[in-house]
């Protein structure tokens, strides 16, 4: 079953798109994102991925984002966060939320977030490894003889 990218849910995830066959490669995916998601993880903490709801569906874009959300930055903040390069969780934080990754390439995308969907549900690291671990048990399944 092929499902249009127009018409994904709001609240996708990749438990969705990977069982609805939208990803091309969905295991080397899944690993992409849990590579960036772990070097988010040293720096910052607990993580969670956000899908980009739009494209063709074949390897959507993802942010990492904080686990909690920290509160909103101050002014005060703000300064010693862009300008004086000191490591502030709000800062972090705002950063996160407008960092995008390319779902091909793994890598931050440049031209910033621009009009894409989001969807309004995450995954976290447990989701992320039991859909990982779906995708391995069925490919060995599908090499192992019988």
């Amino acid at each position: 079953m092929e499902v249009e990218m127009a018409k994904l849910p709001k609240d996708v995830r990749l438990d969705y798109i990977v069982r609805n066959g939208l990803v091309n490669k969905p295991e080397e995916y899944i690993r992409g994102i849990f590579g960036n998601a772990k070097q988010f993880e040293r720096r910052h903490g607990a993580w969670v991925i956000r899908l980009g709801a739009g494209g063709t569906g074949y390897a959507p874009n993802y942010r990492i984002e904080f686990a909690a959300s920290p509160s909103q930055a101050s002014p005060e903040e703000l300064r010693a966060g862009f300008l004086e390069g000191q490591y502030v969780p709000t800062v972090e934080a705002l950063t996160a939320a407008n960092t995008l990754y390319g779902g091909s390439s793994h890598k931050v995308l440049q031209h910033g977030l621009g009009d894409e969907r989001w969807s309004t549900a995450t995954d976290d690291e447990a989701s992320l490894l039991s859909v990982l671990q779906k995708l391995v048990e069925d490919r060995r399944r599908s090499t192992s003889p019988r």
